[in-house]
């Protein structure tokens, strides 16, 4: 018996590769792009980790005036000393990871990874709708392409959004 490869729409795919296996009959067709599959009776797949798009692209200007908000709630915020100081430098340093014509994607999640751990380590609750939770939900988009979502960036910060 012959198997038609389907996409995951249901549209059938040209077959480019066939195998015998196990006395039946099965035709692969185009699966690039795709992550864990599985082919063939009783097979499974398992996929560890977050889909990031490939070639992903921050807008530049966009990120720069996101983290400067990001730095102001900082900067206004009602935390301790120490920990005011580290998430400003956290802020700061991803800001200047920003150039009109170039983001250090790297430095900039590092950065804002930082911010997180050290608002988390505070154990106080980001306050719906003030100035901080509005700017990591502006931020949150704008580098979530590059992380696997918006939620993985409102993850470090341990909010749901």
């Amino acid at each position: 018996m012959t198997e038609d490869a389907h996409t995951p729409t249901g549209r059938c795919v040209e077959p480019r590769e066939s195998g015998d296996v196990g006395g039946d009959q099965i035709s692969v067709g185009d699966i690039s792009g795709a992550q864990g599959t599985a082919i063939g009776r009783n097979a499974s797949a398992t996929v560890v980790g977050s889909s990031v798009e490939a070639g992903a692209k921050i807008d530049a200007r966009e990120l720069r005036a996101a983290l400067e908000e990001l730095w102001q709630a900082l900067d206004n915020s009602s935390l301790p000393g120490e920990s005011k100081r580290r998430t400003s430098a956290a802020a700061s340093n991803a800001i200047d990871g920003v150039e009109p014509d170039r983001v250090d994607d790297d430095g900039v999640i590092e950065n804002v990874k930082k911010v997180g751990e050290v608002l988390k380590e505070t154990n106080r609750a980001i306050a719906e709708g003030s100035s901080l939770w509005n700017a990591i939900k502006r931020l949150a988009p704008l580098l979530g392409p590059v992380v696997g979502g918006a939620s993985v960036v409102a993850g470090w910060f341990g909010l749901p959004i």
